[in-house]
């Protein structure tokens, strides 16, 4: 595949508990979490990016049941057959790892795995698994690994350096992403 030839979401939801404010709106480069994530995957030619869990974003079809909830209504908005996926809190993951996925990406998922797990909020979904994501959304379990359960999925091994796939999930962890080596997409 080509980035012209697939949509792309950031998933920005999630209550930010441990946080303890929105991580999307904290600052970051030359604007917040949400405007370096959005550039990023603009950057790489992807002309739809929608934004789940925001005020002005994609609103869930099912509110308050996790990732998952936000991967179902971005599927259902998408233009294109599959959408690359991408947590607000991982600002770090390069550029050519997202490409790496758009190239291999056949049908189904294609996910990052890195040291034996998969990175299920970095990869790509094929929007045809809307429906099962509903059904699942339905039920009391609705974690996304119930879908990877139910769909055909391929895993892309990440090579590089494991500080880039860093989520940013605590105020220590915030001040640790601000002290790192960073890319700009200004």
């Amino acid at each position: 595949m080509r980035p012209m030839e697939i949509s792309a979401a950031v998933l920005a939801g999630g209550y930010s508990t441990r946080m303890g404010r929105d991580k999307a709106s904290l600052p970051f480069g030359d604007g917040t979490l949400l405007t370096h994530q959005t550039r990023k995957l603009q950057s790489l030619g992807i002309e739809e990016v929608l934004i789940s869990g925001t005020a002005d974003g994609i609103p869930d079809v099912y509110p308050h049941r996790g990732p998952l909830s936000g991967i179902h209504a971005c599927l259902l908005q998408a233009k294109h057959d599959a959408v690359l996926f991408l947590s607000v809190d991982a600002p770090l993951v390069p550029e050519e790892t997202l490409l790496s996925l758009i190239e291999v990406h056949t049908g189904g998922v294609t996910l990052l795995e890195h040291d034996g797990e998969v990175e299920p909020l970095m990869g790509i979904y094929d929007r045809a698994l809307a429906a099962t994501c509903e059904e699942i959304l339905q039920t009391e379990r609705t974690s996304v690994r119930r879908l990877l359960d139910q769909a055909q999925v391929r895993r892309v091994s990440y090579t590089g350096d494991p500080a880039l796939l860093f989520n940013c999930n605590t105020p220590e962890a915030y001040q640790k992403l601000l002290h790192a080596n960073r890319p700009s997409f200004s």
